[in-house]
């Protein structure tokens, strides 16, 4: 599955892009990176060709040690480059600079909290693989054509007065396909529904 998931990502990049890697404490990740991120390299002592891995390569792994059924400690490990190249590569991309996993981890929490098959202790398990996929497909349509995200809203120029006591409206509500530009409204669930596959 390692191996799989980095030969899709590595097929959806652009051509001489290399990503900036960070992941948990598998090291299967490991070797699915270093297996696709090479490159054909001769040696100028020997003139042999070999298979190397790229030289601009970063990649770092955080390793959690529970104790107890809770977290007793976490280390940092940087398996390919230096951590200061980590760094400044991730405050480059408007991040903190700190080696985690936090987005990641926050996305399967909110899969697992959409998805009962996905819950822990769940008596709602899924027998088979496409029935999951199914499932997992329809959430990731709600997820950004239909549910609006408080991180995206945009604040009002002017508030708009309504109905009632009610306080005025500050903020307009978005979606991720809104704030991605492919649409211009929330869709309803019938829209979502109605709309063809393939468009």
């Amino acid at each position: 599955m390692a191996y799989a998931l980095i030969h899709a990502l590595s097929q959806v990049l652009a051509p001489g892009c290399l990503p900036v890697f960070t992941s948990d404490g598998l090291n299967l990740y490991f070797y699915a990176i270093t297996a696709h991120f090479r490159q054909w390299s001769t040696d100028m002592a020997t003139g042999k060709t070999r298979w190397q891995v790229a030289c601009d390569l970063l990649y770092g792994q955080v390793k959690k040690t529970c104790r107890c059924r809770r977290l007793y400690l976490v280390g940092r490990l940087m398996r390919l480059g230096e951590l200061a190249q980590l760094t400044q590569r991730l405050k480059v991309l408007g991040y903190f600079g700190t080696l985690n996993t936090a987005f990641v981890e926050r996305l399967n929490l909110t899969l697992r909290h959409a998805l009962a098959a996905l819950s822990r202790r769940s008596w709602a398990t899924i027998q088979l693989a496409d029935e999951l996929h199914t499932h997992l497909e329809w959430w990731r349509a709600y997820y950004h054509f239909r549910r609006p995200h408080l991180s995206l809203r945009l604040q009002l120029d002017v508030p708009q007065q309504r109905r009632g006591k009610q306080t005025p409206r500050r903020y307009t509500s978005r979606t991720p396909a809104m704030a991605a530009g492919l649409t211009d409204h929330i869709w309803s669930v019938e829209e979502l529904l109605a709309f063809p596959v393939g468009q």
